[in-house]
C-alpha cells in the first residue's frame, strides 16, 4: 500500500493472520421475528478488535487493546446483565474469550498503555489454527528498523453472507498495510506512507490489537501492537496512510507477562 518498496519475509505473508485473529463483541441471545430466543453469530453491526498470540516460557498470551476491552464492558454495563455480551474469536468456530484481562502497567513517565493481555490455553489457540509467536526464540531484528508490517481485522469490512436453509454468517476479512516507521515519544511509533491513489480502504477500526511486525527478506519478528489507523487528507503528493503502534518488543511483553505473574 505504498509507494515505497520494502522486503516482507515469505514465511510472514504466506500466512499474514496466523499469529492473530479477530475478537468481536457479541450478543449471546437474540430474538427471531417471533420472539424466540435464538444463540447469536458474531453481529456484524458491533464493534471488533484484533487478538496476538504470543508464547513465552511454555505460556501462551494473548493482546489486544485495552479500548477493546473497555468496549465490551461497556456493552455489559448498559445491558444491565453480566451475560449479556461475550468476545469471540471467528476461525474455525466462535470461541469465547474470557474477559480475564489485565492492563500493565507503563514504564516510569510513559502514559498508560493501550493494552490488555491475559494468559490463554494451548488448547484454544490450536483449536483456531493459529500459531503464537515464540519469543523466546525470536529473530534479532536489525539495527536500523525502517519499516513495518502491520495485519488486522477491521470492522467496516465484516459482513453477513447469507447461506441456504443455514441462516447466515458473518465473515471478516484481514488487511495488511506496509508502511515506513516513524518514531514518537515515549515508547510509541507510526507507520506512514503516502499514496499515489487512495487506498481501497479506509477505515482501519477493528484493527486495534493486531500485531506489527518487522521484516527482512529472510526473517521477521514482532515489533508492536496496533492502537490506531487510518487515512489522512489529501496532500500534493496523494493519500497519507497511517497505523498507530505501541512498542511490542519481545523485551516489552516478557514485561507485560511478568505483571500478570506477580
Amino acid at each position: 500500500m505504498s509507494q515505497k518498496q520494502y522486503p516482507v519475509c515469505d514465511l510472514l505473508t504466506d500466512d499474514a493472520s496466523v499469529h492473530c485473529a479477530a475478537l468481536v463483541v457479541t450478543e449471546n441471545l437474540t430474538r427471531d421475528a417471533e420472539g424466540n430466543l435464538n444463540f447469536s453469530q458474531p453481529s456484524h453491526d458491533l464493534r471488533n478488535g484484533t487478538l496476538t498470540f504470543v508464547k513465552t516460557r511454555g505460556k501462551i498470551y494473548g493482546i489486544t487493546c485495552w479500548h477493546v476491552i473497555e468496549h465490551f464492558r461497556k456493552q455489559l454495563m448498559v445491558s444491565g446483565n453480566p451475560h449479556s455480551h461475550s468476545m469471540r474469536t471467528m476461525v474455525n468456530g466462535f470461541y469465547i474469550v474470557h474477559d480475564r484481562f489485565i492492563r500493565p502497567e507503563p514504564q516510569f513517565g510513559d502514559p498508560a498503555l493501550d493494552i490488555a493481555i491475559r494468559e490463554l490455553k494451548d488448547e484454544f489457540v490450536s483449536a483456531i489454527g493459529k500459531v503464537p509467536i515464540d519469543l523466546d526464540a525470536s529473530n534479532v531484528a536489525p539495527a536500523q528498523i525502517g519499516h513495518g508490517y502491520a495485519i488486522g481485522f477491521p470492522e467496516s469490512l465484516k459482513y453477513r453472507k447469507d447461506e441456504e436453509d443455514k441462516g447466515y454468517r458473518v465473515s471478516m476479512p484481514q488487511v495488511e498495510i506496509l508502511a515506513e516507521i516513524e518514531r514518537m515519544p515515549m515508547r510509541r511509533f507510526a507507520l506512514f506512507s503516502e499514496l499515489k491513489v487512495a487506498p481501497k480502504h479506509i477505515d482501519f477500526s477493528g484493527m486495534s490489537g493486531g500485531p506489527i511486525f518487522w521484516s527482512t527478506e529472510e526473517s521477521y519478528g514482532i515489533y508492536g501492537i496496533i492502537y490506531e489507523g487510518g487515512v489522512g487528507d489529501q496532500t500534493a503528493s496523494g493519500n497519507t496512510i497511517y497505523v498507530y503502534g505501541e512498542l511490542a518488543t519481545p523485551a516489552v511483553i516478557h514485561d507485560w507477562v511478568a505483571q500478570i505473574e506477580v
